[in-house]
């Protein structure tokens, strides 16, 4: 990966140096400088030493602790994720709705380490362009642009998570120094995540001017602000819709107001995406594309991909990594790969087809899956739709692994070893971006039949392409099933999982429905997956505050202006903090 690997190898040098460190081995440019060294006078004084801090924050996102937290925040909780019969206590916990505020899983200081690099990007990379000739105001523009950016996403997925959070957005010179920030309301917290996305749109660089696929889609382009910015408004709608009525927050509108925005925001980047693929084209000479929505296909002999269930769709995205379709994803190479620093998706997903932290529930397969559908293949080690495993399933049982990232090639025989784990993290991608707006789109209070349609073209373009016989395609999508709000939402959610399952979306879209409904009573069917104790975890899960994590216990003790989230507040203990 010539971003993180040469880039940032070479901007970590500078940093090392800068703080007096030695660079003794493969994995010290990886090691955290403290911030005190870096907030010194004599730290600021050369492009390498911004680039340095900027490597950073992204190299944070891309760490062991922040990729399982994707997984566990984004997914665990969620119908297409279980543990294995060995399990680890804290995920079994998580999956039971037994999540007490001790647990792991919920200190969130990985991504405010991220943003508080942003934060001292953005604060002291000014001071630079007087101290160093090579780094120009337009470079200090890009660079603030992506630390801008950057500080919101970190922001965007502890709102996902918490809901209430402080919103970290002046530099802290040392972890002593840290301010007691109080919590805000989510819809604040929001409104601040666009201002920052709203500077960072025209300052980052556009999609596709940089001079490799590695740094064109490792790092924080047009297209990626746009992405965050449309899945940010349906966030906003949703929270908009739940506390329509009891928020000065929320004004006469907004719900609509903010899935238009998300429907121009994703129209924005298909068109952007577009452009380049006929830009491409004419500088390479090829031919155009005529397929829908410029979505890659499955290539090859049709009675190849139906006996050998192979998806050169999962091959270019998951396996060669910065494909046309992609907009953002953490760039990883096998070299960097055995530090211990970027091993999140394989511990959370397994090797050579061996569970990780988690696997594939009973019947999850089968309840979204046409026996047809090529991505069953490719994300699991199923051999068939009806194959699975069950939380504290037995010894005699198989477990269904997730093979997403840890696959490099389909059907999910073909593993990386562990001298070859360098899978990216995917963030934002093509199909993703067209799912939130077919989202946006019907459920929009102004949704009308034509809405539906173009939602369901959307939907059925992504399902046909992954269908192994796309001529002779079973059970196809029928487009007179879905012309009602509630039928076209669902068609969406259901593609957007068949899609995106292990990619930290799932139980956040979910969260997403309970929030516009109003209501968990419709997503309690994730409890389904368990052995047992499924009704205690639905009565766990009988509030909207009991979808979100807990603060951790250390965060309420270091910070008295927090306050733990009503939903692990028990009558007989004291939340009062030595």
């Amino acid at each position: 990966m010539k971003f993180i690997n040469k880039i940032y190898k070479k901007s970590f040098l500078a940093l090392v140096l800068a703080a007096g460190a030695l660079m003794s081995s493969c994995t010290d440019y990886l090691t955290i400088i403290p911030s005190n060294k870096i907030v010194h006078e004599n730290f600021w004084q050369s492009k390498d030493e911004v680039n340095g801090m900027l490597a950073h924050s992204y190299i944070k996102l891309i760490s062991s602790d922040a990729v399982k937290r994707a997984i566990v925040w984004g997914e665990m909780r969620a119908d297409n994720m279980t543990y294995p019969a060995n399990y680890n206590t804290e995920i079994k916990h998580i999956v039971e709705a037994n999540i007490l505020d001790d647990n792991s899983y919920c200190k969130w200081g990985i991504y405010y380490e991220a943003i508080n690099y942003a934060n001292l990007v953005i604060e002291y990379a000014p001071l630079v362009v007087d101290r160093d000739p090579d780094f120009t105001e337009g470079d200090l523009e890009v660079v603030l642009g992506e630390m801008y950016a950057m500080r919101a996403l970190c922001h965007f997925y502890l709102v996902r998570a918490f809901r209430d959070i402080p919103m970290a957005l002046v530099p802290a010179a040392n972890d002593a120094e840290l301010p007691d920030y109080a919590q805000v309301h989510p819809l604040e917290a929001l409104n601040l995540i666009m201002e920052d996305l709203d500077r960072a749109e025209n300052m980052v660089m556009k999609s596709g001017n940089y001079s490799t696929p590695a740094s064109n889609y490792g790092r924080i382009t047009k297209n990626a602000v746009l992405a965050i910015k449309a899945d940010v408004n349906l966030w906003r709608a949703a929270f908009a819709k739940y506390y329509e009525g009891t928020s000065d927050l929320v004004a006469a509108g907004d719900e609509q107001k903010y899935y238009d925005a998300c429907v121009e925001n994703c129209a924005d980047v298909l068109a952007n995406m577009d452009q380049q693929i006929l830009e491409d084209n004419k500088e390479f000479g090829k031919p155009a594309q005529n397929f829908p929505y410029n979505l890659l296909q499955n290539y090859g002999d049709e009675e190849a991909k139906v006996t050998d269930k192979k998806s050169t769709v999962y091959d270019d995205i998951f396996g060669a990594k910065n494909s046309q379709e992609s907009i953002l994803e953490l760039q990883i190479e096998g070299d960097n790969s055995t530090n211990g620093k970027c091993l999140g998706i394989y511990s959370m997903y397994g090797t050579e087809g061996k569970p990780g932290a988690a696997v594939v529930p009973t019947n999850f397969l089968a309840r979204f899956y046409e026996t047809d559908d090529l991505r069953a293949y490719s994300f699991t080690n199923a051999k068939s739709i009806s194959a699975g495993t069950s939380a504290g399933s037995s010894s005699e049982k198989t477990d269904i692994c997730i093979a997403k990232y840890s696959a490099k090639a389909s059907p999910a025989t073909d593993y990386r070893k562990s001298d070859e784990y360098d899978a990216n993290w995917i963030l934002y991608r093509r199909t993703d971006v067209m799912l939130m707006m077919a989202e946006a789109m019907v459920t929009r209070p102004s949704a009308t039949t034509d809405d539906f349609t173009e939602a369901f073209n959307i939907v059925n373009a992504i399902n046909r392409r992954s269908r192994m016989d796309t001529t002779n395609v079973k059970k196809p999508l029928d487009v007179s099933k879905y012309q009602t709000k509630e039928s076209a939402m669902e068609l969406v959610l259901a593609e957007r999982t068949r899609e995106l399952s292990y990619e930290g979306k799932r139980w956040f879209d979910l969260v997403r429905k309970a929030l516009r409904e109003g209501t968990t009573n419709n997503i309690k069917f994730v409890a389904d997956k368990l052995d047992s104790n499924s009704g205690v975890v639905k009565s766990k899960m009988s509030t909207i505050d009991g979808l979100f994590f807990p603060i951790h216990i250390d965060e309420l003790r270091y910070n008295k202006n927090l306050k733990q989230n009503p939903a692990y507040i028990n009558d007989d203990e004291s939340i009062e903090m030595n």
